[in-house]
């Protein structure tokens, strides 16, 4: 009779102690999905209202497509704000895709300058926001690695 109480006793151990690992874990990849929304969001606030300030640093030539990545941005924080108040199937669904497309970020900010795009003033405030949004990648694909593991 003894073994029968202390069985579920185990078992229910075992899942609480799961169980608050895989919230923390699943908490700071919300906090890491909404500071990226935020900050997505003011940029893109930035960028399509005053494009002309913008790419007097960048020195692009071209502040119409300034305004143009500008509104893009706000579209993409609306849904990494939501995904980071969803549910926790739709994180585990989206964090990867949101991940990847930070990484793409990356990498057309990283060729856009070695292609000459920018001033150097500019090529550094790119690079600058490329590091960031690198975090951002990395903590996210951390994050959902370790919520995917947990049930």
């Amino acid at each position: 009779m003894t073994d029968i109480i202390s069985t579920p006793t185990t078992t229910s151990t075992t899942s609480d102690s799961t169980t608050p690992a895989r919230r923390d874990h699943e908490r700071q990849l919300r906090i890491v999905l909404r500071v990226n929304a935020v900050s997505s969001f003011v940029a893109g606030i930035v960028l399509a209202v005053v494009p002309d300030r913008v790419d007097q640093v960048l020195d692009t030539g071209h502040p119409g497509w300034v305004r143009v990545v500008g509104l893009a941005l706000l579209p993409l924080a609306a849904f990494y704000a939501w995904v980071s108040s969803a549910s926790l199937t739709a994180l585990r669904r989206f964090t990867p895709e949101i991940a990847i497309a930070d990484v793409a970020w990356v990498v057309a900010s990283i060729v856009t300058v070695l292609l000459g795009w920018y001033s150097t003033g500019g090529a550094v405030a790119v690079l600058a926001v490329a590091a960031l949004i690198d975090t951002f990648a990395l903590l996210q694909w951390r994050g959902w690695r370790r919520i995917r593991s947990t049930r």
